[in-house]
């Protein structure tokens, strides 16, 4: 098996760009983040896979099974952290209609759905008393999050982030600020 790896620094995202077997991906960020997205979008012959793992996983890898994208975190050294942080696979030249796989460093696998015509804000799921609590944040609206949080974000527009047009507002739901459908 055929591999190239490029480290590179941008911003402050740690980028890894890797090709493997006809598979040309690039792994984007490792952010802490409290919100879960486990979601991809596709455009321009891209699939971009947005995915919640641990902190410490050694590698990410991308696998072509057929029509199914495998994003595979792998764990070597058996140290796993106590923090999850949120990460962008891009998959460049993909095929609209294929499916995409989240193998986790436990290998449990999770199908993703696709952000075309669904919400995809994010819950920080701060405590909260009441809906008070809870505050809107985020470049873009998509964040619904604790008023005392400090939630940083790309300043980018998807048309996935409108909650008026999804029905979506932020409140305290259970103990916890998120994202709910309006009643």
């Amino acid at each position: 098996m055929k591999r190239m790896i490029v480290l590179c620094l941008l911003a402050t995202f740690l980028i890894l760009c890797t090709q493997q077997e006809g598979v040309k991906y690039t792994v984007k960020g490792c952010t802490q983040a409290k919100y879960l997205i486990d979601r991809y979008e596709y455009s321009d012959g891209k699939i971009t896979a947005y995915i919640m793992r641990n902190c410490c996983s050694d590698e990410i890898v991308v696998e072509k099974d057929g029509d199914t994208y495998r994003i595979i975190e792998k764990d070597e050294d058996g140290k796993i952290c106590k923090c999850n942080c949120m990460s962008a696979v891009e998959i460049e030249g993909a095929d609209k209609n294929a499916r995409v796989v989240f193998v986790d460093f436990t290998g449990e696998e999770k199908e993703l759905k696709s952000l075309t015509g669904s919400f995809c804000g994010w819950s920080t799921y701060a405590s909260c008393k009441s809906d008070a609590d809870c505050i809107v944040g985020g470049c873009s609206g998509q964040v619904c999050m604790g008023k005392g949080e400090n939630v940083v974000t790309t300043c980018e527009w998807k048309e996935c982030f409108d909650a008026k047009k999804f029905g979506m507002r932020c409140g305290c739901v259970d103990g916890a600020c998120q994202w709910t459908q309006m009643e």
